[in-house]
């Protein structure tokens, strides 16, 4: 892995470390990901990532399909993303809620038998 070295006002570089801080991450970390994603993309990273949080958010989409989408190392990432943008905790997914639904009946059906 390389390092490089960039020129950053003072002030910004503050701030940023102060929101990595209050993220639970660190200011390479959140680097790294903007570069990721602006590289597999072709352009801004922040592009279409709120309409994913959004669908994340109202259980559109799973936890794991949102982390694949956004490019995240993991639900934790994923967590401080969602919070920080100010949408809602997320519901489960329909999906979730379906296999949830199937283990609870599941659960029922075991303990009519006994």
């Amino acid at each position: 892995m390389s390092n490089f070295t960039v020129a950053i006002p003072d002030e910004l570089l503050t701030d940023a470390k102060v929101m990595a801080a209050k993220s639970g991450t660190s200011l390479n970390a959140i680097i790294r990901t903007l570069l990721e994603g602006l590289v597999q993309h072709g352009s801004s990273p922040m592009t279409g990532n709120f309409e994913i949080l959004l669908q994340y958010s109202l259980g559109q989409i799973t936890a794991k399909n949102a982390v694949k989408q956004l490019h995240l190392e993991d639900n934790d990432a994923l967590n401080l993303m969602t919070r920080n943008s100010g949408l809602p905790l997320p519901r489960l997914s329909m999906e979730e809620n379906e296999a949830m639904r199937q283990r609870f009946s599941e659960m029922l059906d075991k303990a009519k038998i006994v």
